[in-house]
């Protein structure tokens, strides 16, 4: 009986044993799992951020040639003697890019108050030369 008590014991220790080993062992894969977690979450977060970097440089070239766009349509309306349309479209241009709070908005509405007086004088070629640099101002 004694035998046995002590054999008893033997095997429990061995068994708490086998236990704290695949308990070390758990809780080293555990870590090792969350390491990498993190490794591939600064990864991804860091390839998140230059994808948004990169989104919002191409919405502000798309928004340039937006505006492009606009003022080649006003040129043509120029071109045939609309200045009535043409004047009224300058003046939305002017408003839309006041309200999304364009860096260039002085220069722009002192271009637009030049191109007033030359809407007046229905000058084609100057107007035309004042929205290029119309153009060039929204560019900056």
């Amino acid at each position: 009986m004694v035998e046995e008590k002590g054999m008893g014991k033997v095997v429990f220790t061995v068994f708490i044993v086998i236990l704290l080993a695949f308990l070390f062992f758990h809780f080293y894969k555990v870590n090792a799992i969350e390491k990498q977690y993190k490794a591939s979450m600064k990864t991804v977060t860091a390839q998140l951020k230059e994808a948004n970097n990169e989104i919002n440089a191409l919405k502000g070239e798309i928004d340039v040639l937006r505006y492009k766009l606009q003022i080649a349509g006003i040129i043509n309306d120029v071109a045939q003697n609309n200045f009535g349309i043409a004047q009224e479209k300058v003046n939305n241009l002017v408003k839309k890019l006041e309200n999304e709070g364009n860096k260039n908005i002085d220069e722009i509405k002192k271009i637009q108050e030049e191109l007033q007086s030359l809407f007046s004088k229905k000058d084609n070629n100057k107007i035309i030369e004042k929205l290029g640099v119309l153009q060039k101002t929204i560019e900056k």
